[in-house]
């Protein structure tokens, strides 16, 4: 068990010893039959008896938006009251961790069991009460308990956790860091498996922290288009519960949003898409782990080659394939045009078929064409492993071989430095990959002067 998960399973027993904790507490806002919170529970508890709910949202005012015209309706209706989802909106105004579980334990799961619970709660305790009032660790537990009350009534079901929405219109605003302490503490909560964390909040902020206007007409409430960024990143986390078997894992969009490092890269990523968009780059290095090398061991050799040539990386440590067709779908190739893709992928692949290496790279091909219409794309072959003898040498032969397709000698072409890179006898030298996998500067040199000849 995670350290500070199981610091959070102390307190929760320090609390029943000694005093009651407000956030997993369980109250109803009210029971009065006149109440329109009260009335939209009942109305909820039948309609989950009597039908089918594939996905449920549960939450508080941001969710139940989602029914208001104006704000999320438009989104719903298109994408989740129809089927497959056919999705009930449990969202009520004002509600806090201690409501929702009340709601669960009173009945509204109580019938047709989801397939998916989409969970946002939590910035109500933090709103409502300062932190004398309630800690952020009250509130964390009173996240626990609501998908604990959600898991025992629908055991089956994908509990989709959401991070708490940025409060406040900066990045300066005290309420952000409050927030910030109980989403980083959700993370403990979630096993990757039966609850994922799920976030938004760099998509809704620019680079500075600022909430985008666009996005939330009050800084703590999302307009139309969050929503529409909202619907996009639960329907890439839906596709493979209510569409199982269409497309297998390495030619369909995976994200790594449970792991704070890929968050954070993706975020400083898209920043630097964004503050060069009026300039266009001259050359986008984009893929796994030697993409970003040049970043790396690979910054002097691109300070020397492509010193008058605006460069943007967005190359990441150990993507796979489908993660960066999910980059190429939803992040770091939209809003943006760039006059050369240096498209490297494979390295995290090595598990995969040269057939399957192939149809997962025709996918992630197609994205980065659709995403980059005009763009020169220099797709850069496997580069060789090991040595001459290596069997896994004949695989990346084929592999390169069917890659060699995709160039048409007009937008896309095709490079490979793998003669350069090895030495008389055929073998990948120290001075080349000290681990067979990554380069040195050396390597990255030699790709370099290879790109020159190819880009425009």
């Amino acid at each position: 068990m995670k350290k500070s998960l199981l610091i959070l399973t102390l307190l929760m027993a320090a609390g029943s010893l000694f005093g009651s904790i407000r956030a997993i507490t369980p109250v109803p806002q009210s029971t009065s039959a006149s109440s329109w919170w009260y009335q939209r529970f009942l109305s909820n508890k039948e309609y989950v008896k009597e039908n089918e709910v594939p996905l449920m949202f549960v939450g508080d005012s941001i969710t139940e938006l989602w029914m208001v015209d104006g704000r999320g309706l438009s989104v719903l209706n298109k994408y989740f009251k129809k089927e497959p989802y056919k999705a009930l909106v449990a969202g009520y105004s004002a509600d806090r961790t201690e409501h929702v579980i009340w709601r669960m334990e009173n009945g509204e799961l109580d019938g047709h069991k989801p397939k998916a619970v989409c969970l946002m709660i939590g910035t109500n305790n933090t709103w409502h009460y300062d932190e004398a009032q309630e800690a952020p660790c009250d509130t964390v537990l009173g996240i626990r308990s609501c998908i604990d009350a959600i898991r025992v009534r629908a055991p089956k079901a994908k509990i989709f956790l959401f991070a708490i929405l940025p409060i406040g219109r900066t990045g300066s605003d005290p309420k952000r860091a409050r927030n910030a302490v109980v989403n980083d503490a959700m993370r403990e909560l979630c096993d990757g498996e039966n609850v994922i964390f799920c976030e938004i909040n760099n998509q809704v902020m620019d680079c500075n922290g600022n909430y985008n206007e666009d996005v939330s007409y009050d800084a703590a409430h999302l307009s139309t288009p969050g929503y529409q960024i909202w619907a996009k990143n639960l329907l890439k986390l839906l596709q493979p519960i209510f569409y199982p078997d269409e497309t297998p894992e390495y030619s369909r969009p995976l994200s790594k949003s449970g792991e704070q490092w890929w968050v954070e890269r993706l975020y400083q990523t898209r920043c630097a898409t964004a503050s060069i968009v009026s300039t266009r780059p001259s050359v986008t290095f984009y893929g796994d782990d030697l993409a970003q090398g040049w970043e790396e061991e690979g910054q002097e050799a691109a300070a020397q080659y492509f010193s008058r040539r605006k460069i943007l990386n967005c190359g990441f440590d150990s993507d796979s394939l489908g993660q960066m067709i999910w980059r190429a779908k939803y992040a770091n190739l939209s809003g943006m045009k760039t006059y050369n893709l240096v498209l490297q992928a494979g390295l995290m692949d090595a598990e995969l078929t040269d057939e399957e290496y192939l149809d997962g790279f025709a996918a992630l091909f197609a994205e980065c064409r659709a995403a980059q219409p005009n763009a020169r794309i220099i797709v850069m072959g496997l580069p060789p492993r090991g040595m001459a003898s290596d069997p896994e040498r004949e695989r990346i032969a084929k592999i390169n071989e069917g890659l060699k397709t995709f160039a048409n000698g007009e937008n896309t072409f095709y490079l490979d430095c793998n003669d350069e890179l090895v030495d008389g006898a055929g073998n990948l030298p120290a001075d080349i990959s000290p681990d067979q996998i990554h380069f040195t500067a050396k390597a990255y040199e030699i790709w370099a002067k290879a790109l020159l000849d190819v880009l425009k």
